[in-house]
């Protein structure tokens, strides 16, 4: 009975954790999706001025600007024309972010109906096991009592350090993808500075189309790896420095034209890519050594209680 009551009260613990992290989550997504609509609107309303057909940005790709834009020299493009074709692409981002974000808020708000009651669920059996403490029948005392609920807190700390691991292994994955996208399109731009031709250069400019739809996709997984972080630093006593994942898109459309054309552009955003891949890494190697930390405290107090009940 005590072993099937613990179980049921890890199981409305994480109810109630999974209830908290959901609401959390879902405050900071409903304020993340206000601030993409406000820049949305802001470059739809800088578009339209520029009489831009917002409406077709869907179809907008790197390599039809490119195309747009072939016969005309770069260098005489002047900033407001780079300032327009950056603000297009911007647009687009924010309007997939804006469309992930929405799905994302829909999906947390059903999870969060399946945990609604679990405040409830669990204060009802903590109520049960305080009737069982004051059982004389009952083996249950007050030290195996609290020893449980060490038990049960420590699982539920090591779940959140799963997700939050689980989170940062799929940003890992994403940036890798990212990476091998700029890869290819900075080999293909070596072929064009010496000269490989208009096909060399469209070639490079499909693969930076990849990339960016790699980087909007590592972006949105870097968002929710964060969102993760911030549930272990709420919750927990330490510090890690997230970093300014969220500007790493953003980075991306910098220096729009002229710059992408040259090697160097290129070169920035794969840096970039690998800076931000080794940041995850390092945070993983913190995540990996507080949950095993975790673990062994957890071994420790199942090997404490054991021995209580055996002796009780």
């Amino acid at each position: 009975m005590f072993t099937e009551l613990n179980e049921r009260l890890f199981e409305a613990k994480e109810k109630k954790r999974k209830k908290v992290k959901y609401e959390e989550h879902i405050a900071r997504s409903d304020a993340y999706l206000e601030e993409e609509k406000d820049k949305a609107n802001h470059l739809y309303l800088q578009l339209k001025k520029e009489k831009k057909d917002v409406s077709r940005l869907e179809k907008i790709s790197l390599t039809n600007i490119f195309f747009t834009i072939m016969g005309k020299k770069l260098e005489r493009l002047d900033k407001e024309q780079q300032e327009v074709i950056a603000a297009e692409l911007k647009y687009k981002e924010a309007a997939e972010t804006i469309i992930d974000l929405e799905n994302e808020l829909k999906e947390l708000r059903t999870m969060l109906q399946t945990v609604v009651n679990a405040e409830v669920e669990y204060k009802s059996l903590l109520d049960e096991k305080e009737r069982l403490i004051h059982d004389k029948h009952s083996a249950l005392s007050r030290e195996l009592y609290d020893l449980s609920e060490q038990e049960t807190s420590i699982r539920s700390y090591v779940k959140e350090y799963e997700e939050a691991i689980q989170a940062g292994l799929a940003s890992l994955s994403a940036l890798q993808r990212a990476i091998h996208s700029l890869d290819k399109a900075k080999g293909w731009s070596t072929w064009d500075m010496f000269g490989g031709g208009m096909l060399t250069t469209a070639i490079k400019h499909s693969h930076l189309d990849d990339a960016r739809k790699q980087i909007h996709y590592a972006q949105n997984q870097l968002r929710l790896f964060q969102e993760e972080l911030l549930d272990i630093e709420n919750h927990f006593e330490i510090k890690m420095e997230i970093g300014n994942f969220l500007t790493f898109a953003d980075y991306f459309f910098d220096g729009i034209i002229v710059d992408w054309v040259v090697h160097g552009k290129i070169n920035d955003s794969l840096s970039q890519a690998e800076e931000t891949t080794a940041k995850v890494r390092e945070i993983l190697s913190v995540l990996d050594e507080h949950k095993n930390q975790l673990i062994d405290d957890y071994d420790e107090i199942v090997r404490k209680r054991k021995e209580r009940l055996e002796s009780a």
